[in-house]
C-alpha cells in the first residue's frame, strides 16, 4: 500500500508547549522507560515525533493488545452495514464447532459481551496462551467454562477478542484485515500492516497486529474526528460514539501469570489493579479521553477534549506506570500552556538525537580463539544441540542449532549490524516465534572475558542479551530479555568443543 504521512507542523503552530514536550521526553529517559516511538497530534498535524534508534518511522511494531481496538472497528463496519446485531448470539455464529452440550451461560453469550469483556467466564485467556497451537480456537472457546451470567463482570481475555475476529469473517466472508484495509486502511493512505493469522483463516483479534506508529496514530486520528477521513465517512460517528463511551466502570485487572489473567475473587488485593472504564475494546482513561493498549507499551490515546492524539510504541515492564504519570504532568499542561516559537528548534534537535542506549566495552580479545567453533550443547530444556561462534572483521556470527533448524544472529563490535534472523525466542517473546525477523545486534567482549552481545528484535518490544563466557574449555550461554509476560532468563546452556569427527562441514 501507497502510505500518505500526515501535515506537520511546528507545536506552536498548533498551540502546543514545546517545553512541556521536552520535559516530557526528558522525564522518560531520566526515569529509563524504554521507548521506541512517540508520536503527538494536535488540531489536524503532527507537532512533535522522536524514534529512539534503531527503531525507526518506517519499521513496523507489533501492538501486541493495542490491536483489540482495531477489531472493535471491523465489528463497527458491519454494524453500520446492518449485516451484524451486537444482540446477536455467539454460538449461532459457530453450531459446528459447538460442544455436543452447551450451558445456558455460553448459549446466552452476545457480541455485545464479547465486546465489553463480560463474557461470564471467571479466568480471561492471554494471547501467549493459545500463540502457537494449532487446533481450533473457536473450539478451545466454546469449551471454556462459563461459570456466570455473562454481561455482568468484568474479566479481560484476548481470546473474547479472537472471538470478535472470527465473526467478522463468518458474516463479511473477509478476514478483519481484508475488511478493514479495503474500506479503511487504502482510503486513509496506510502504509504496510500485518495481522496474525490464526487456526481456521481468523486473524487473531485481541493481538498480532503490527504497523508504523504513524498509521497507529491515523487510526486515533480517525476515531478522534468520528469515523470521518478527509471528507469521507469510513466509519459511522454513532459506532465511534459507542465504541469509545465507558461501557463497564467496575474495572478490574486481576493477577497474570503469562497465560491466564485471574478473577478478582482469585487475584487478592496484591495482585490486582482498578482501571479507569472500557467500552468496545477501548479503554477509558483520565481528562476524557480513550486508548488502545498492548502488553509492554504499545498505545494510542485520543483526547478528545484537547484535540489531540498520542501514540508510542515500547518495551515495558509489566504494570509500568510511570509513563502515564509523565504523561499527564507534562503532556497534558503542554497542550493548553502557552505555545512559544523559539522553543520549537531546541525541541526538534532533542527528539532527532534520541537513540537506545548501546553496549559498553571492548572491540577485541586476547580469548577470542578459544570462543571460535562449534560446542556440542549438554542435554537442555530449549533443546539446542549447537551453538557455533565465527568471528570476522568487526563482527561475530551466533549460529545456534535447535529443532526448527541452525538460526544465525551477527553482531557488530564497533557498530551494531542490521540482519534477518530465524533465531528462536517464543520463550522470552511472549510466545512470539516469526518464521524472520529483522534484528539489530552488537557485541562487546567484557572485562572479566565474557563475550556479551546485544540482540534488539526492532518490530517488536524484545531485546535479548546473550552472554557467552568459557571457563576451562566449556562454554556458556546466558540469555535474557528485557520484557516477557513469562520468566525473562533461559536457563544457561553449556557445552564444549566438537572434536573433528563433530564438526560440522
Amino acid at each position: 500500500m501507497t502510505s500518505l504521512p500526515l501535515r506537520r507542523a511546528s507545536p506552536s503552530q498548533q498551540r502546543v508547549s514545546a517545553r512541556g514536550v521536552s520535559d516530557f521526553i526528558d522525564g522518560v529517559n531520566a526515569a529509563g522507560l524504554e521507548l521506541h516511538s512517540f508520536m503527538l497530534y494536535r488540531d489536524g498535524a503532527v507537532v512533535a515525533e522522536a524514534f529512539w534508534a534503531p527503531y525507526r518511522a518506517d519499521r513496523l511494531h507489533v501492538q501486541h493488545s493495542a490491536t483489540k481496538s482495531w477489531v472493535s472497528m471491523a465489528i463497527g463496519l458491519l454494524v453500520d452495514d446492518g449485516l451484524l446485531s451486537l444482540d446477536a448470539r455467539v454460538v449461532g455464529f459457530f453450531a459446528a464447532d459447538c460442544p455436543a452440550h452447551i450451558s445456558e451461560h455460553m448459549a446466552a453469550m452476545t457480541v455485545r459481551d464479547l465486546l465489553t469483556m463480560r463474557t461470564g467466564h471467571r479466568q480471561g485467556i492471554s494471547g501467549g496462551a493459545w500463540r502457537g497451537r494449532s487446533e481450533s480456537w473457536v473450539r478451545l472457546f466454546l469449551n471454556e467454562p462459563v461459570e456466570d451470567p455473562p454481561g455482568q463482570r468484568f474479566i479481560y481475555s484476548s481470546a473474547s477478542s479472537f472471538m470478535l475476529s472470527a465473526i467478522v469473517s463468518v458474516v463479511s466472508g473477509q478476514t478483519a484485515f481484508e475488511l478493514c484495509n479495503a474500506r479503511i486502511f487504502q482510503p486513509m493512505g496506510m502504509g504496510r500492516i500485518d495481522w496474525d493469522l490464526a487456526p481456521g483463516g481468523y486473524n487473531t483479534g485481541g493481538n498480532g497486529l503490527s504497523c508504523s506508529t504513524e498509521d497507529l496514530l491515523k487510526f486515533g486520528v480517525l476515531h478522534l474526528q468520528q469515523g470521518n477521513w478527509q471528507g469521507q465517512q469510513l466509519l459511522s460517528s454513532e459506532w465511534v460514539a459507542e465504541a469509545t463511551r465507558g461501557h463497564v466502570e467496575d474495572v478490574w485487572m486481576g493477577a497474570f501469570d503469562g497465560k491466564r489473567y485471574l478473577g478478582r475473587d482469585e487475584s487478592g488485593d496484591a495482585g490486582i489493579t482498578r482501571r479507569e472504564g472500557y467500552g468496545y475494546q477501548w479503554w477509558m482513561t483520565l481528562h476524557g479521553g480513550y486508548y488502545a493498549s498492548g502488553v509492554f507499551g504499545q498505545q494510542c490515546i485520543v483526547l478528545p477534549e484537547q484535540n489531540a492524539v498520542i501514540a508510542f510504541t515500547a518495551g515495558l515492564p509489566l504494570g509500568e506506570r510511570r509513563l502515564h504519570s509523565l504523561l499527564w504532568e507534562h503532556l497534558l499542561p503542554a497542550l493548553d500552556g502557552p505555545a512559544d516559537s523559539a522553543a520549537d528548534p531546541g525541541l526538534a534537535a532533542l527528539l532527532a538525537r534520541q537513540q537506545r542506549p548501546s553496549l559498553s566495552g571492548a572491540s577485541t580479545s586476547s580469548r577470542q580463539a578459544g570462543f571460535s567453533g562449534t560446542f556440542v550443547m549438554q542435554a537442555n530444556e530449549d533443546q539446542v544441540s549447537q551453538v557455533r561462534l565465527v568471528f570476522g572483521a568487526g563482527f561475530c556470527d551466533f549460529y545456534l542449532t535447535d529443532p526448527r533448524g541452525t538460526h544465525c544472529i551477527r553482531a557488530g563490535f564497533a557498530d551494531a549490524i542490521e540482519s534477518r534472523t530465524s533465531m528462536t525466542g517464543h520463550y522470552l517473546h511472549h510466545q512470539y516465534q516469526p518464521d524472520m525477523t529483522p534484528v539489530v545486534a552488537q557485541a562487546v567482549w567484557t572485562e572479566d572475558g565474557a563475550l556479551s552481545m546485544s540482540w534488539q528484535f526492532v518490530e517488536t518490544a524484545f531485546c535479548d542479551r546473550v552472554i557467552c563466557r568459557l571457563e576451562h574449555g566449556t562454554l556458556s550461554v546466558d540469555r535474557s530479555v528485557n520484557v516477557n509476560a513469562g520468566p525473562l532468563q533461559r536457563p544457561t546452556l553449556s557445552g564444549h568443543p566438537a572434536t573433528a569427527f563433530q564438526e560440522s562441514p
